[in-house]
């Protein structure tokens, strides 16, 4: 019995929904063994009566899909790893500093202080252990890169990695815990290396560094050395942030990021390549099929194994698979299994926002294929192929447009002109990187020849992406959206294409129905926003920053001139739908609905006849605390990210002996007053 016309969708996606459901509940291991236990005797049940009637009943279907759904509960908890007893969680003792040893597994991108490795915990007080930790070095002090490999002794405490210490801004916290990282230690005087072990992450590392010193004759600059390293090598951790930002405003931001394109292009040269084997009947096709599966998957290993990259290498892996066996496998059928395979071997993949914007895109290229496929504006190829890149641009961002509204809050107006020079120049680099990459090792004098071409289309690329990105205008930032919203503006989506493909007056009726349900949601999030009040105390490190929303209004408050541009300021804008914003200088008391807030700075000046509700220390006050205390009894005392830390320590302190609330939005986060 067919669930739906191909079955493997809603199976896969319910499956899908199963893990996201156990991410955010975090049920029981067994709880979820009992629930997975009934619902496949609910399936087998199911089966056995569909077998003895003719007519088939929904229930099988149900029974399917129920064990789909709990099948993906479980996935999601037999691969969280504090569920595993040797999680290094389990084993650490309260109230002392284990002994951690583990061994470098990958470094991640860093930021402007420290750099990021993943360490895997190999033992605890010489325990064995197992599970990732994210380890931060601090650049000055350690210029050097650690290498996959190197072991590490560790004597220190994991910490939380730390939450958003301000309203809606990216939740690092959260998004490492769905890359199972939930702890963090900072490397100073508190670790001693111990060697190296020499397993798959050590050898899969060295042997890139070996292809990326393949490059050094070549003495590029480092910014096209790591375009190089990213387009070829799946390497961005050190991309130019200003390069970076040109690809994102120019609407090519996937060109950096191994995936679906590249891998289109390396199958096609392989196939190409290894054409002349079909005549050799069955054995060359075999040879053909195992030459082409060993490469791509040698590729993605050697990028990183990347969510897009293994997404892309799944799907033609099996595109591969079905041409050996002679079979027009349904395309839909084939991403729906890489998906599920994928997600059943790492569900931590759904959580990816780049495994989520490939999927979108290539589902929306696949579905809308019947509608521009014929398409042909010209006789001449070189024409319709350029008219090709741009459909096929214009219908996967379509497909990815609210998950990028909804992540990055922009859209990029000119991305088809970017998309329609960028990769055919991109495709040129890929190819021509790999074949001077191979000749840096054969014949180095040729390679220099290739290189010099290389460098050539790179820095021609960087420039026109620049000159794209430099019309600022043409790029929408800061787009206030939702969740709720990004949910319906699909289903206008979804409901719209339907209807493109059968006009019928039920399908015109319910894309109307999600047009109006989308303008209701985008209402019903102004006007709570338009009705709601508070006054946030930021956590801003270089002035204090305060916002009192009133109504659809906002007034900052802040010594800064250009506060409305900071990050903190900007965040809370889109998060919170209001288009008013007022900037004011801080005063020493603000009220707020009944609250009255004195606000102390360096000189900790103020009047004993004042009885404010909250007293905010800032710019390392010089006040007597403990005197204020005793003078105005406040209910509260926050203190901003402007002190210093031992000020704060000594503050709480303080408040704890005088039984007063205490809140520092350095530890806590920002403070809220509704």
């Amino acid at each position: 019995m067919k669930i739906l016309k191909y079955p493997i969708i809603p199976i896969t996606t319910t499956l899908a929904i199963g893990i996201a459901v156990g991410a955010y509940s975090n049920l029981p291991l067994f709880t979820t063994y009992i629930a997975t236990g009934v619902s496949f005797l609910l399936f087998v049940t199911s089966y056995w009566l569909s077998a003895k009637t003719f007519v088939q009943k929904p229930y099988f279907s149900i029974s399917t899909l129920l064990l789909a759904f709990f099948t993906g509960l479980l996935t999601f908890s037999l691969h969280h790893p504090p569920n595993s007893p040797t999680h290094y969680s389990n084993v650490l003792t309260a109230g002392e500093a284990p002994l951690i040893k583990g061994y470098i597994a990958e470094r991640i991108k860093p930021n402007d202080f420290n750099e990021k490795y993943y360490l895997k915990v190999q033992s605890v007080n010489k325990k064995p252990a197992t599970g990732k930790i994210l380890i931060t070095v601090p650049i000055k002090s350690h210029p050097l890169l650690f290498l996959a490999g190197d072991v590490i002794i560790i004597h220190d405490t994991p910490k939380p990695i730390t939450k958003t210490l301000n309203p809606y801004q990216f939740d690092y916290a959260a998004y490492m815990e769905k890359q199972n990282i939930f702890h963090q230690v900072k490397l100073k005087k508190n670790y001693i290396t111990a060697g190296q072990v020499k397993n798959f992450d050590y050898y899969i590392d060295s042997f890139r560094r070996e292809l990326i010193y393949s490059f050094d004759n070549h003495n590029y600059s480092p910014r096209v050395m790591n375009v190089v390293k990213a387009l070829l090598l799946g390497q961005r951790q050190d991309i130019d942030k200003n390069i970076k930002a040109n690809y994102i405003d120019a609407g090519v931001m996937h060109i950096l990021a191994i995936s679906g394109l590249h891998i289109a292009i390396l199958f096609y040269m392989i196939s190409l390549i290894l054409k002349p084997l079909n005549r050799f009947n069955k054995k060359g096709k075999l040879i053909q099929l195992l030459a082409t599966l060993a490469f791509l998957w040698f590729f993605a290993i050697i990028a990183g194994l990347s969510a897009s990259i293994v997404r892309a290498v799944v799907m033609f892996s099996f595109v591969s698979i079905g041409l050996y066996f002679n079979r027009n496998a349904n395309t839909f059928n084939s991403i729906a299994v890489s998906m599920l395979v994928l997600i059943l071997v790492k569900p931590a993949f759904l959580f990816d926002v780049g495994f989520q914007l490939s999927y979108a895109a290539v589902f929306s290229i696949v579905w809308l294929q019947p509608l521009y496929q014929k398409i042909k504006v010209s006789k001449y190829k070189a024409v319709n192929y350029f008219i090709d890149i741009i459909v096929i641009s214009l219908v996967a961002q379509l497909g990815v447009l609210p998950l990028s509204l909804y992540y990055f809050n922009q859209f990029p107006l000119l991305f088809p002109i970017a998309n329609i020079v960028v990769i055919p120049i991109a495709t040129l680099v890929l190819i021509l990187g790999i074949i001077t990459l191979i000749f840096n090792f054969i014949y180095n004098e040729f390679a220099l020849l290739l290189g010099e071409v290389l460098e050539f289309l790179i820095w021609s690329m960087n420039s026109f992406i620049q000159w794209i990105a430099s019309f600022k205008d043409l790029v929408i930032k800061d787009i206030s959206f939702s969740l709720l919203l990004t949910i319906s503006l699909y289903a206008i989506i979804i409901s719209g294409v339907l209807w493109s493909f059968k006009k019928e007056y039920k399908r015109i009726v319910i894309t109307l129905c999600a047009v109006l349900l989308f303008q209701f949601i985008y209402i019903a999030t102004k006007w709570q926003a338009n009705n709601s009040e508070e006054l946030i105390i930021f956590n801003n490190w270089n002035n204090s920053l305060i916002a009192a929303r009133k109504q659809n209004t906002i007034t900052f408050y802040s010594n800064d001139s250009l506060v409305t541009e900071s990050y903190n300021a900007k965040a809370y804008i889109k998060g919170s739908f209001s288009d008013s914003i007022n900037t004011t200088s801080l005063q020493n008391t603000l009220w707020f609905k009944q609250h009255k807030i004195l606000l102390l700075d360096k000189k900790g000046i103020y009047s004993k006849t004042m009885q404010p509700d909250i007293v905010l220390l800032t710019k390392s006050s010089k006040v007597n605390l403990e005197q204020l205390l005793q003078e105005v009894k406040p209910k509260i005392v926050v203190a901003d990210a402007t002190n210093y830390k031992t000020f704060i320590k000594r503050w709480e302190i303080i408040c704890e002996e005088q039984k007063i609330p205490f809140h520092a939005t350095a530890e806590k986060g920002f403070y809220i007053i509704k």
